[in-house]
């Protein structure tokens, strides 16, 4: 289930550069690349709406934000990670800029970084491992 839907998008973002009937697609793929950021906590905590409101809006702007990523990178190129080098017609030269650069790991293509700083003010980022010996456990541990 995706976590943001087309009318949420409307609401935060204004007019949707792709149709609502492609919108689904998109706002799956966001849905579970935000799965695969936070480690499934939201899965395993019971979805979304076992969230506490603050951080289902932070986890609704953050699948806004990726959606809107998608839209603008394309889907091809973060799915496959490839961005186009570069080419020449006549006179003109075009580069692919900041995506194509070598030092780029495929990977970070397929994030928003503002998908990535919203999600970062949440404990669904958090990487500590917990053990039965801490004094303090983290109020979200079971997400």
């Amino acid at each position: 289930m995706a976590y943001i839907t087309y009318q949420q998008y409307l609401d935060l973002y204004g007019t949707c550069p792709i149709s609502e009937e492609e919108f689904p697609v998109y706002a799956g793929l966001a849905s579970d690349m935000i799965d695969s950021i936070t480690r499934y906590r939201i899965v395993e905590g019971g979805g979304i709406s076992a969230l506490p409101s603050i951080l289902q809006t932070l986890v609704q702007k953050a699948a806004a934000a990726q959606v809107l990523y998608f839209t603008q990178i394309g889907l091809e190129t973060v799915l496959t990670g490839q961005a186009g080098q570069s080419f020449t017609v006549g006179k003109v030269s075009v580069s692919g800029g900041a995506l194509s650069s070598t030092t780029t790991k495929p990977g970070a293509l397929m994030v928003s970084p503002f998908a990535l700083s919203l999600l970062e003010q949440t404990p669904l980022m958090e990487r500590g491992v917990h053990v039965c010996s801490d004094r303090f456990l983290n109020p979200f541990w079971g997400i």
